[in-house]
């Protein structure tokens, strides 16, 4: 349980010197890649094809997701900004020759220190997303693999945040695009090269392969308390097709509003599918046209 909700507003940070103090990096890397994405929609493998674009050698993971579980302040988020990753460190397919930097959070551990992010942000951001049917039951499944309460603050499942940067980003016209899950896993030749020309970046399917790195890397911020969500990710060499099968409403526990909460996310999510900022698989595009 997180020790402050402080971090869920959605205003600008009231203190305009918070951005500036992260304005460096801009300068210190080439460009600034965002994902935002809720838990458990599979944003650690998708960031893992990142991994092997050339051009990005560094990767921050969750960098404020101290702030949201120990309180801590953005001093903490900008050490760990000024410290990331180095992806040279890691057995790469692909060789790097460039000095981007690629950032992945989540929606209610950044909060309102949100437009931190888009002023780093090389355009557009990504937001990822999941049916939450899947993304809520595999995040109640991996609470109850470390014998954790899976009656967790409903504001973790990500999708109430999600929805307002999304809206704040077509209220400012902020360049962003949504990428489901679904469709980069089952159909990562077509979305990829969609993706990467966005940021006019070059893709090879060479990409959609590497080698694991458990061993080598540790994405967790809170002392091992989360590595074991990144296991999977990291002994793979390859994505997986998603082929989960989807839980029906009233397999959710109705206990603490969950399965209405559920309902409430399935709404939003169906929404941010018909959105025209949504990145498809081309096939699929041209099968409901």
């Amino acid at each position: 349980m997180p020790v402050s909700s402080a971090n869920l507003a959605s205003p600008l940070p009231s203190d305009s010197n918070s951005i500036q103090e992260f304005a460096h990096l801009q300068s210190k890397h080439k460009q600034v890649y965002v994902i935002i994405s809720p838990p458990r929609c599979s944003s650690t493998a998708f960031s893992r094809v990142f991994w092997e674009q050339p051009s990005i050698r560094y990767y921050s993971h969750e960098p404020f997701e101290v702030t949201y579980y120990d309180d801590e302040g953005l001093a903490s988020v900008l050490e760990k900004l000024n410290k990331p990753l180095d992806l040279l460190n890691i057995e790469r397919i692909q060789d790097s020759s460039g000095s981007s930097l690629l950032i992945k959070e989540m929606p209610y551990q950044v909060g309102k220190n949100f437009p931190i992010l888009f002023e780093l942000a090389s355009k557009p951001i990504i937001f990822l997303i999941r049916d939450p049917r899947l993304n809520i039951a595999s995040r109640i499944e991996k609470k109850r693999m470390v014998g954790e309460s899976i009656f967790f603050p409903h504001i973790e499942t990500g999708w109430e945040l999600l929805q307002k940067k999304i809206t704040y980003c077509e209220r400012q016209a902020i360049p962003h695009m949504i990428v489901d899950s679904t469709d980069f896993r089952n159909h990562p030749n077509e979305m990829f090269p969609q993706i990467f020309a966005q940021f006019m970046l070059p893709f090879s399917a060479d990409m959609l392969a590497w080698n694991p790195c458990e061993d080598a890397v540790n994405l967790d911020n809170l002392d091992g308390k989360h590595q074991h969500l990144y296991a999977r990710v990291l002994n793979s060499n390859a994505l997986q097709p998603a082929t989960e099968a989807i839980p029906e409403i009233d397999e959710f526990p109705e206990e603490h509003d969950i399965r209405e909460h559920v309902e409430f996310c399935l709404d939003i999510y169906k929404t941010l599918k018909g959105s025209p900022n949504r990145i498809r698989p081309q096939t699929l595009s041209v099968a409901t046209t």
